[in-house]
């Protein structure tokens, strides 16, 4: 697994052994930093369900300001805190612990600050995606114009809702059985 862009490009990351955390593919990873854009400049990034944490560094290298990283398994955690040490990212960075979608309430009061790209990458077939899209919206979590990319399985039948309070679904694209729905989020005037 190795970074796709950007500044540490190339730089190959820790994983953990055994099938309990399912990283993101270089390839879906390259795919989606191409519809986002190859630079990030400034944002601010949450990912969510983070595993190793290779989405959130992958920002990071294209010049992402602070990521926050979210997982509730000690282990994936671990290894996001030892790929954030081999990049040289761990003062761009927060880590927590939290179970979501309900410690979503929590990110709140730990970083005190909105995102502009959020990555939901859950457990496939649990139903987390709903949840944590409304819980997202519901806590004042999204910037003004933020992004939210949600990785789920082509076995689970219609996994992103179209709409969602403040959220609607943009686009969608499939990488074997990856499928990748991509969110705008525009604040009710």
């Amino acid at each position: 697994m190795r970074i796709t862009g950007g500044m540490v490009k190339g730089l190959r990351l820790a994983k953990i052994k055994g099938s309990s955390i399912r990283p993101t593919s270089d390839t879906v990873r390259g795919s989606i930093f191409n519809i986002l854009g190859q630079t990030l400049g400034g944002l601010a990034i949450l990912d969510l369900f983070a595993g190793t944490g290779s989405l959130g560094i992958e920002c990071l290298s294209r010049g992402a300001k602070k990521a926050v990283f979210i997982d509730k398994s000690r282990r994936a955690l671990a290894i996001v805190k030892k790929n954030l040490a081999i990049c040289g990212y761990e003062g761009l960075s927060t880590i927590a612990r939290e179970e979501l979608p309900n410690g979503l309430a929590r990110i709140q009061d730990l970083v005190c600050a909105q995102f502009d790209l959020v990555f939901i990458d859950p457990p496939y077939g649990k139903g987390y995606i709903e949840p944590t899209l409304y819980k997202l919206t519901d806590g004042n979590l999204l910037a003004k114009d933020s992004r939210v990319v949600v990785e789920s399985t082509t076995n689970d039948n219609n996994p992103f809702p179209s709409q969602l309070h403040t959220l609607q679904l943009k686009l969608t694209r499939s990488y074997g059985s990856t499928v990748i729905g991509f969110y705008s989020h525009h604040e009710e005037t």
